[in-house]
């Protein structure tokens, strides 16, 4: 990126979903749910699902994209649900100073695209969905496929777009990069807590089931948990944005360099798709 270039960028302005923007890279920014990760510790959940829509930018991401991280701010033990730097989605969990699940998908994701992303945790083995599509998975490790909180119950912190305490400092590291919107938690010991493929495929249509559901983060100007208000309300941490995020937005915040106040911006709309023309400044 230098003075004078020239970036053209032209996207679909649907479907555009209200959500937040997460810069990425090394900026400790998320949003906390700490009261919603020690709540399924204590509860002993054994089962669970935690769906999203998730927009990334980058077709090589340069680091995991987290989409949701628990962990132990006082010693190793962890787990999170993430975008590979392949594009694809892994589950991974490290307790008792060992990695004992951690899976990755087959399917990738599309960048400046809508994903709705899905983890279920029936108690027995877990299992990824994109788009309502139940993936398969290569089991890097599966000494206990059915691990949950119930089992990593030194977890005391929780963010959505961030790995959490994974080297047991506190810390949040493989901070998510993109849009996220409407984030969902079921989880106890009931079995209604780890959806069906009917009923992911109903979520991923806009007909949400309630039973078990702990919390809904809509993320539309809000970190409030809408499923429980005054229960487990998320923190925002850094420097996340509100915005309405679609293909042409995705394209034009991080496709276009670091934006400066003299870039000379230029930008149209015809029926459903957005154009832009930036000449860089700085």
């Amino acid at each position: 990126m230098a003075t004078t270039d020239i970036y053209s960028v032209q996207g679909s302005l649907q479907p555009t979903r209200a959500c937040l923007r997460f810069l990425g890279g090394n900026v400790d920014d998320g949003v906390q749910v700490d009261t919603l990760a020690a709540a399924m510790v204590a509860g002993n959940h054994t089962k669970g699902t935690i769906t999203a829509w998730i927009m990334i930018p980058d077709y090589a991401p340069s680091t995991q994209l987290t989409i949701f991280g628990a962990g132990d701010a006082n010693a190793a033990e962890y787990m999170y649900f993430c975008v590979t730097t392949a594009r694809k989605l892994q589950f991974k969990v490290y307790d008792a100073a060992s990695t004992r699940v951690d899976v990755v998908t087959s399917g990738t994701l599309t960048p400046h695209k809508w994903h709705h992303v899905a983890l279920v945790q029936d108690g027995a083995t877990p299992k990824i969905y994109i788009d309502a599509v139940e993936q398969t998975l290569t089991l890097s490790t599966a000494t206990e496929l059915g691990q949950w909180f119930d089992d990593t119950d030194g977890i005391d912190g929780g963010h959505i777009g961030a790995a959490d305490s994974i080297a047991g400092d506190a810390a949040l590291t493989l901070e998510y990069k993109g849009y996220i919107s409407d984030v969902k938690v079921w989880s106890g010991t009931a079995s209604t807590a780890a959806l069906t493929a009917t009923e992911v495929l109903d979520d991923y249509r806009g007909a949400s089931n309630t039973t078990s559901l702990l919390a809904w983060y809509t993320l539309n100007r809000t970190v409030v948990n809408v499923a429980n208000a005054g229960t487990y309300d998320g923190t925002i941490v850094g420097d996340i944005v509100y915005c309405d995020g679609n293909e042409f937005s995705s394209k034009l915040s991080f496709g276009c360099g670091v934006p400066v106040t003299a870039d000379n911006i230029v930008i149209g709309i015809n029926n459903s798709s957005g154009m832009a023309f930036v000449v860089q400044q700085a």
